[in-house]
């Protein structure tokens, strides 16, 4: 006997319904970014075979998500072709070191005018016994007395100084002492005291310069050559 949709029982109906709905579940079941983007990668696996069924069924949503994924890997698999030129790379680096570099003021270069080196020794004192060195430079009307010694068993220098007006015996306020390379890279700096005397410590390398910095004074330099 032949039963219509309409004589059929509730339950059955409701058993019918149940599946429908778990059908739909099924079918609109998604995929995680990271399946995404091995599909858009080729990458076989199971889960790739279960996608290609379900694009295949026809899902708007799967389709316009492996639309994104295809258009990122498109993307990324150029992007070594967006690499700049590397000489205009090196221009690019050259040209941000340079705004780096602080301002060049006015500067004028200390007259040395005393090293200990150029005297002869203390009596007592034998040749190449390690005794400190001592400068003093003269430029812009200041005097700056500046001895240097080396750390023992170590390359760290001691740098003691003082800053004086050479027309009167008193200190010129409280200049900033800067070291710096002969490209102009900063190494450190400090501020003399009152009397001004500074101390720094460093380590010996080749051409560095020290700068005697002052308001209303041009710059005075002083080159450190040799410390090695």
């Amino acid at each position: 006997m032949i039963r219509s949709e309409a004589h059929r029982p509730v339950a059955e109906k409701g058993r019918d319904a149940g599946s429908l709905t778990l059908k739909r579940e099924i079918k609109m079941k998604h995929f995680s970014e990271e399946a995404w983007a091995d599909f858009a990668r080729g990458i076989k696996s199971e889960t790739s075979l279960e996608m290609e069924s379900h694009l295949k069924s026809g899902c708007s949503d799967c389709a316009a998500e492996s639309a994104v994924w295809e258009r990122v890997h498109a993307i990324a698999s150029h992007e070594n072709s967006y690499m700049p030129p590397e000489a205009l790379v090196r221009m690019v680096k050259q040209e941000f070191t340079a705004r780096s570099e602080p301002e060049t003021s006015p500067w004028v270069l200390g007259k040395l005018v005393f090293d200990s080196v150029a005297q002869p020794l203390p009596v007592g004192v034998r040749a190449g016994a390690p005794i400190g060195r001592q400068f003093v430079y003269e430029a812009e009307g200041l005097t700056v007395d500046l001895r240097l010694d080396m750390q023992p068993r170590s390359k760290t220098i001691c740098a003691v100084g003082q800053v004086l007006d050479k027309g009167t015996p008193r200190a010129p306020g409280s200049p900033t002492i800067l070291l710096w390379t002969e490209k102009g890279q900063p190494v450190l700096e400090t501020k003399a005291n009152e009397f001004g005397e500074f101390q720094i410590e460093f380590e010996a390398q080749d051409q560095l310069r020290l700068s005697i910095e002052m308001a209303g004074r041009r710059s005075v330099r002083i080159p450190l050559s040799d410390l090695k």
